[in-house]
């Protein structure tokens, strides 16, 4: 039964779903899951793959289509866009993957590199890299203010499953119900760049669960010279105004992503939050905003 099961998920659910997914506006039809890649399209004409390890937001993705799904539209069409301008992309709390291969598939030329500390989520990173024949550098590590073996926290019953992909990060005070760890490899980004040589950033996307201000405090040498633009998620004010702290003095502007009507501009970070937008974007003055994008 188990290999009956097997061979279903792998080699018959997604072509079967595929023929029935249009119906499901109509029908309202259980949103099913399988393992195996899917094309994305998009409404401006790219296409993609993305491979689905049986993930929430991939399934999501699948059925309702990668414009329609309810999760970060306004963020994913921003990265999309900056991504084009952007020569070196760097995906921080990369998880699966989408954001990189977004900027990629956005850009060919860029040179992206993604971090991704959990290991059966790095996996599904490297095959979204993979199948998509993307040169993009998928490194096996979280980025902080330290550098060594730290532990790596995640909930839920399947942590660290290959099935499970909730949010994992450095900070054991965060969700620390049904609590696990695992010790994983860290080090400060100003350290990477210098042993990857890395010449300049131009746009990083931070998404690490609550080290936000940690990463960017292991960015504190190049930060100054590289100026990029950083698209990041602030769960409350504390963490804002440690980010305004290590970029105090670099003449950035700070937006917070509205995901219903595009960029506010804010004078502090963490404060205009609701229950499901988080994110925000930071910009050196010398950068002119895409007026279409302000709310």
């Amino acid at each position: 039964m188990k290999k009956i099961k097997s061979f279903y998920h792998y080699h018959l659910a997604r072509p079967f779903y595929s023929l029935i997914r249009p119906l499901q506006p109509i029908l309202n039809l259980k949103k099913r899951t399988f393992f195996d890649k899917f094309k994305v399209n998009t409404k401006d004409g790219m296409e993609f793959w993305l491979y689905n390890n049986a993930f929430y937001w991939e399934t999501e993705m699948f059925w309702d289509g990668f414009e329609n799904f309810n999760y970060e539209g306004r963020t994913r069409a921003l990265w999309c866009e900056l991504s084009k301008k952007s020569q070196v992309i760097l995906d921080i709390g990369a998880n699966s993957g989408w954001f990189s291969v977004m900027a990629k598939a956005y850009n060919p030329s860029a040179i992206v590199h993604a971090f991704e500390p959990q290991p059966n989520i790095f996996k599904v990173l490297k095959k979204n890299a993979e199948i998509n024949s993307f040169d993009i550098y998928c490194h096996q590590l979280a980025l902080s203010n330290l550098k060594g073996e730290l532990p790596f926290y995640n909930t839920g019953d399947l942590t660290f499953d290959s099935f499970n992909t909730t949010h994992g990060s450095l900070n054991k005070d965060w969700r620390p119900e049904k609590q696990k760890s695992i010790l994983v490899q860290v080090d400060k980004l100003d350290d990477v760049i210098l042993s990857l040589g890395i010449p300049k950033v131009d746009l990083i996307k931070i998404d690490v669960e609550t080290y936000e201000g940690e990463v960017l405090e292991g960015y504190q040498r190049f930060l100054k010279e590289h100026k990029p633009l950083i698209i990041l998620e602030i769960q409350d004010i504390m963490i804002g105004e440690k980010v305004e702290f290590l970029i105090d003095g670099l003449d950035y502007d700070f937006y917070f992503i509205q995901e219903s009507t595009g960029l506010i501009k804010v004078a502090n970070l963490g404060e205009n939050n609701d229950n499901q937008n988080r994110n925000y974007l930071l910009v050196p003055k010398s950068f002119e905003i895409n007026k279409d994008h302000l709310a």
